[in-house]
């Protein structure tokens, strides 16, 4: 049986038919993983140009850290709240990945390998030869599970942080105006990501829109994420009506600066992008 559930209802959203919207299932946390931080370390504007160099080596550590926090019950596997593109017509490089629905050879690779980064982009690729293509993390707000985890992430993806944190200070919007005070209120997104040689299809935007609908068919009144890539941020502040998206935050990412040994840094200014969005989508009747 093919890992992944596909959705019974579309709520009308369309993609090519080689295509299909699956919710993520347990059995996907490692894949989803993967593909992250392959997205994360080598598509993203922002962090590819940040960590150049050191990419393969990075996502691998990232991934093999934040393990435990895609199996939490609140998270992207378990929760029910993350969706996926699946792709029908997948060409498997292996026959025992083709047999058993696809397969993620990421736990294969030696971190002591001096020849890890030599193109690394390319290994991990190919190590992902599963046909999950494109995903959409998300968990509830009032229910982010455990800290622990949390910092094992921000300690793998040190300058994560200090975004949030700077959202956070920097959000105009009135204190209890949007915060969720039950489960049910809000989603938070957690990450947006389209396999190398499957951008262009609309594949990002027709999954943005199913979450949307689906999200407001189960009661949530509001969406954050924050997103660097402009199209990302185009999605998701022009929403299908009668829904309403608005940038609350700004992260400007050449000019930030920070403390490190006494001395002002700018850890962000190798970012091929100068600013990163806070995006809030109110899921409006």
């Amino acid at each position: 049986m093919a890992p992944g559930a596909p959705v019974r209802d579309t709520h009308g959203v369309k993609l090519p038919s080689r295509y299909e919207i699956r919710v993520i299932t347990p059995d996907l946390a490692d894949w989803i993983s993967a593909l992250s931080y392959f997205s994360h370390f080598y598509e993203s504007p922002i962090w590819s140009a940040i960590y150049e160099g050191r990419q393969t080596s990075e996502a691998i550590k990232a991934y093999h850290a934040c393990k435990p926090f895609y199996q939490m019950p609140e998270m992207a596997a378990k929760n029910g709240l993350s969706f996926c593109i699946w792709d029908k017509e997948f060409i498997f490089k292996k026959p025992e990945s083709e047999a058993n629905g696809g397969a993620c050879y990421w736990d294969d690779f030696d971190l002591d390998d001096p020849n890890l980064e030599v193109n690394g982009r390319q290994k991990l690729l190919d190590a992902l030869d599963f046909p999950l293509v494109g995903f959409g993390l998300s968990f509830d707000k009032f229910l982010p599970g455990d800290q622990k985890e949390w910092d094992a992430v921000n300690k793998a993806l040190p300058l994560n942080a200090p975004m949030g944190k700077y959202f956070e200070a920097h959000d105009p919007r009135p204190k209890g105006s949007w915060e969720p005070t039950a489960a049910g209120q809000v989603i938070e997104r957690v990450g947006t990501g389209t396999r190398e040689g499957y951008h262009g299809q609309g594949l990002m935007k027709g999954l943005a829109n199913y979450i949307m609908l689906e999200m407001k068919s189960r009661g949530y009144r509001g969406i954050q994420i924050n997103c660097g890539a402009p199209q990302v941020h185009r999605v998701w502040t022009n929403p299908p009506k009668p829904f309403r998206g608005s940038t609350v935050g700004i992260f400007p990412t050449w000019l930030y600066e920070a403390e490190e040994d006494g001395k002002k840094v700018k850890p962000y200014e190798k970012s091929k992008l100068g600013n990163l969005f806070l995006v809030w989508t109110e899921l409006l009747d």
